[in-house]
């Protein structure tokens, strides 16, 4: 039978080690009782905050203020149109009408304006599809013309007819100060609005209004209506058509706010 060695004896471990030791556990042990004093704390604070909160209401609301008001700016567009042999010829004739036109505009002191400028090529076809007459140009430009509400714009529209041009369509707008002002004017009131009726449900449920979290400020929308003046291949010649008649009534400006009231 084989022996297995001894154990080595461990050396005694002498007073002065043993003093130290105890005295270093309790140096590493002692931070312990402060940190969980101080955690019930903390968690005591987040408890306060999460009941304050559950405390709030959150009411969402919305409101509009209108007003009729009758627009001040008057807008015509007319299409100046011509056709030559050649693209150079139907390009002069509209160069020449629109330099007219503009002569006219700007004399009567309205804010004009040019716009879309195309050309292109035209020919007839019959049923079979093969041409029936020669290969001509079509070019033509729109003139914008605006100014106030009143008989000038409406005057010039009618001479500027007599020389051919092409009433597309007659509109009223609302301009920007008028609808500047008329903003401002609905946001004060949506908001007071807006508020009172805060306060109102606040009291119907026993509480009282503590401020917005969010308010939205909508737009107004610009729906005006437009009297369009349809073209027909057809259509009279301009110096045998009367003159434009355009009234612009009243027009619905509103403007909505929602928001996210506190209720506490």
């Amino acid at each position: 039978m084989s022996r297995h060695a001894p154990f080595p004896r461990q050396a005694p471990i002498s007073r002065q080690a043993l003093i130290y030791c105890l005295v270093a556990s309790f140096a590493f042990a002692a931070p312990l009782p402060a940190l969980a004093q101080e955690q019930p704390a903390a968690t005591g604070e987040r408890t306060g905050e999460r009941a304050g909160e559950r405390d709030i209401t959150v009411l969402l609301l919305s409101e509009t203020a209108e007003r009729d008001v009758t627009p001040d700016v008057l807008k015509a567009r007319l299409l100046v149109r011509s056709l030559g042999d050649t693209p150079a010829k139907a390009q002069n004739a509209v160069n020449t009408a629109m330099e007219k036109a503009l002569r006219k505009v700007k004399a009567a002191g309205l804010a004009t304006e040019t716009t879309g400028y195309h050309s292109w090529e035209e020919q007839e076809h019959g049923q079979d599809g093969k041409p029936t007459g020669p290969l001509r140009w079509r070019a033509q430009q729109t003139l914008v013309v605006t100014g106030e509400a009143g008989a000038k714009l409406l005057e010039t529209v009618a001479a500027l007819q007599q020389d051919e041009l092409m009433l597309q369509d007659l509109n009223y707008e609302l301009s920007r100060g008028l609808r500047r002002s008329l903003e401002d004017e609905l946001t004060r009131e949506a908001l007071a609005r807006l508020r009172a009726r805060a306060e109102l449900a606040a009291g119907a449920v026993d509480r009282r209004f503590d401020g917005w979290r969010r308010i939205r400020v909508g737009e107004t929308p610009d729906q005006m209506p437009v009297m369009r003046m349809q073209m027909a291949a057809g259509m009279a010649r301009a110096k045998d058509m009367a003159p434009p008649v355009a009234e612009p009534g009243t027009r619905t400006v509103r403007l909505s706010v929602e928001g996210e009231a506190r209720l506490r």
